[in-house]
């Protein structure tokens, strides 16, 4: 964990976010996250304050974050549970002058939500990208995803489910059976969709803090004042490594490699993009998506945006029905390797194409790669 001066101010940034988020949800008329539905029933029955109380459930979860990841103890554990005081004091005092829509309209109570949305969504992947611990129940909540094998996104859905569950158990042991818990609208949206524009906001998000490296190719005599912005062809290449050897696509006919992937379609997000492709070019299912590097290659008629993703293989099954060659991939006799890393940099660096442009591509693919590993 590296502490800059950017990073703590973002982090603590994310801490007042979250608490803002929190603080709007219990605004509204529209019910709870099962988070906040879970504190708010043990808020009622027993009388504390959101940030002694916040302190008091982040020891139960950190704990059983450590248990889940079978970690030792540590001192870092504790930071979580100062953490918690925080974003519990936060909402504690913007309960204070925050409006209360509950008797406002419900145009005004969806815009609550949305921005409480937003605001979770934000706060997370600020965190993550800070590298500093996060709060317990999303620290609880990766502990899931980690022991699963999943995105934290899909962690969350695993996490407010069990709040959901913990919420009635504690509206049943304090006897508020009539506010149906505290759960509601807001309860549903969160357990279905939350995970999901988690994981949709991290890599816009994680691109504008720059934590996605840039490199940018100009043709020979161009300039800057020259980049056609205009004509422009996305595409994703996956980084997919196993056992040290990486995944490269080699065109016996012309004798150059690339890394699976292809254009992006209109309406189609960079990350589905990469899913397809893959799959349509090797059989392949992959996961734990991680984007790091994009390159921008200029020329004069086009500006070509390569985005390079790290990624796992779902498994070693490949689905042969799934695979959609295009006519110039079978003509150019294309054929999966498995590559020693160190070899696949050097074959990408040395090799030379009798295709036109496979140099060039092979090129941008040795940049990807040294610039994402």
């Amino acid at each position: 964990m590296k502490f800059t001066f950017k990073k703590v101010l973002l982090y603590l940034l994310a801490m007042v976010l979250l608490g803002t988020a929190v603080t709007l949800i219990q605004s509204t008329m529209m019910g709870m996250s099962a988070w906040d539905a879970f504190h708010r029933n043990f808020y009622e029955g027993i009388p504390l304050e959101y940030k002694y109380l916040n302190a008091m459930s982040a020891i139960l979860f950190v704990g059983l974050a450590y248990i889940i990841e079978w970690k030792k103890p540590k001192l870092i554990m504790l930071f979580p549970i100062l953490i918690s005081f925080f974003i519990g004091a936060v909402i504690d005092f913007e309960l204070t002058f925050v409006p209360n829509v509950v008797d406002g309209t419900l145009y005004v109570n969806i815009i609550y939500i949305l921005i409480a949305t937003i605001n979770i969504a934000v706060a997370l992947n600020i965190i993550i990208y800070s590298g500093f611990p996060l709060p317990a129940i999303d620290q609880f909540c990766k502990a899931i995803a980690k022991r699963l094998h999943i995105s934290f996104g899909q962690g969350k859905i695993f996490g407010e489910v069990f709040a959901a569950i913990g919420s009635v158990v504690a509206g049943e042991l304090f006897g508020f059976r009539s506010e149906f818990y505290y759960l509601g609208f807001t309860t549903i949206y969160f357990i279905l969709l939350l995970g999901a524009i988690i994981d949709f906001a991290k890599h816009p998000l994680y691109r504008l803090l720059g934590a996605v490296s840039k490199i940018e190719v100009f043709a020979d005599d161009m300039l800057k004042k020259d980049i056609n912005r205009k004509n422009i062809y996305r595409n994703s290449r996956a980084i997919i490594i196993k056992n040290n050897k990486i995944l490269l696509e080699y065109f016996k006919e012309s004798n150059f490699y690339v890394l699976p992937g292809g254009g992006k379609k209109q309406f189609e997000t960079l990350e589905r993009c990469l899913k397809r492709e893959v799959l349509e070019e090797t059989g392949y299912k992959i996961n734990h998506i991680e984007e790091k590097t994009i390159i921008l290659e200029y020329y004069p008629n086009i500006t070509i945006e390569s985005h390079f993703y790290t990624a796992k293989l779902k498994s070693d099954m490949i689905f042969e029905d799934k695979i959609h060659l295009t006519e110039e991939e079978k003509q150019g006799n294309l054929d999966l390797v498995w590559v020693d890393l160190n070899e696949a940099i050097t074959l990408l660096d040395e090799s030379d194409s009798t295709y036109e442009k496979g140099n060039q591509l092979m090129n941008r693919e040795f940049l990807g790669i040294i610039n994402s590993i």
